[in-house]
């Protein structure tokens, strides 16, 4: 590699660095438990509302940010817990520039890869019904939610979309682009929009 292929190459590198002292300190301002060797690089967002509960294993991954992930683009990665929400993260993982939103549970086991633009969600985020989404108060009272699990190894493929009250089976993938509406069994691959049984692992 040349010297000026090198010494371009360094103000990116300072840059993403920089990012994990900075998210690693934001995380512990905002009571976040991350453990040994994890990684937390890029733009991360992170909210965490009174009486939630983050907490995330040892030896993750999580990017966001022009830095750090070209099939992410420059989109933040997103944790949040609203209050009384509980969001795990086990040992492992590798996020990027996903959005991962808790108002009940959400629970991601060990060695989960999810890929850019997922985003996973336990909740509607707004009440279905039109009158309650006039006023924010109301809008808030009446969203439905349910918990999400990920079991251990399963791989989420790009731009997936993971719905409230689902749980993914170990070590099951799910491809590019789908919706996951209902729980997929272990070691399956599903796909599509709604997500639908492609074959077994």
């Amino acid at each position: 590699m040349s010297f000026l292929k090198i010494l371009a190459r360094q103000p990116r590198k300072f840059g993403t660095r920089l990012t994990r002292l900075r998210n690693k300190l934001g995380f512990r301002m905002n009571g976040v438990g991350y453990g040994k060797k994890c990684c937390l690089e890029g733009r991360i967002w992170l909210s965490v509302e009174d009486g939630a509960k983050v907490s995330i294993g040892n030896g993750c991954h999580i990017t966001g940010g022009r830095f750090v992930n070209r099939i992410g683009r420059n989109l933040a990665s997103s944790l949040s817990a609203a209050k009384g929400a509980t969001l795990t993260i086990g040992d492992g993982c590798g996020i990027s520039s996903t959005c991962i939103w808790a108002r009940k549970s959400i629970v991601i086991g060990n060695n989960v890869n999810i890929g850019a633009d997922c985003t996973i969600l336990d909740h509607d985020a707004h009440s279905l019904y039109a009158l309650h989404r006039h006023s924010y108060s109301a809008d808030v009272a009446h969203i439905s939610a349910a918990p999400v699990v990920i079991g251990d190894d399963v791989l989420l493929g790009t731009k997936t979309i993971v719905l409230k009250g689902v749980t993914i089976g170990a070590r099951s993938v799910v491809g590019a682009g789908s919706v996951v509406t209902c729980d997929i069994p272990a070691d399956e691959i599903w796909a599509g929009n709604p997500a639908k049984f492609i074959r077994k692992i």
